[in-house]
């Protein structure tokens, strides 16, 4: 059985339905309002995994900041007290921080003469090595010339310069006073 051929195709005919439809404007409103919220979903479905990442680099960064940096100024001061209560022999004796540092041949850093050493009121004596937070560092023996006070100077490298913005501190360990500071990219210590 044969179906005749219609002179307009089904396809063609619900075409001209649809086309004679309209909408009324509540109708294009609620829709173009359907519309914005899928968008808006959509870039706030993007945005999720970019506020995860973001967050977790955020907990990350803290908890290595909070944990991981920074020198332990305690323990610091603890190993300063004991090396000036120690007093261990100097193996180089100098008024000179560079002859002092020609001799030290082993530090990973250069020796540097801090301002304070600048006034009048100070005289090196030598130096020698040690060891402040496991990391081999310079002891050096300066004297104060007004009192004639033998003080304890140390110098090391510190871990992490941009991490570890060392402020001025004094602590009381043992009955000695250890002040620390950074100066010139190096841990200062001096006991006393």
């Amino acid at each position: 059985m044969k179906i005749p051929k219609q002179s307009t195709s089904f396809k063609t005919k619900l075409q001209n339905h649809y086309e004679l439809q309209t909408l009324s404007e509540s109708q294009v409103n609620t829709l173009q309002a359907l519309s914005f919220v899928q968008e808006e979903s959509k870039s706030q479905r993007s945005m999720k995994p970019l506020l995860a990442i973001a967050s977790s680099l955020l907990i990350g960064i803290s908890f290595y900041i909070i944990n991981f940096t920074g020198l332990n100024y305690d323990d610091i001061s603890q190993e300063i007290a004991y090396n000036h209560n120690s007093q261990m022999q100097m193996e180089v004796f100098s008024d000179s921080i560079h002859y002092i540092q020609s001799h030290l041949n082993r530090l990973d850093f250069s020796l540097a003469e801090p301002a304070f050493l600048e006034g009048q009121n100070w005289k090196l004596v030598g130096g020698r090595y040690c060891s402040i937070n496991g990391k081999i560092a310079a002891q050096l023996q300066i004297k104060n010339i007004e009192t004639s006070d033998i003080y304890t100077f140390y110098q090391a490298k510190l871990p992490d310069p941009f991490l570890n913005i060392i402020q001025d501190k004094a602590i009381l360990v043992d009955g000695v006073e250890v002040k620390m500071w950074q100066e010139d990219g190096l841990l200062m210590g001096l006991a006393q």
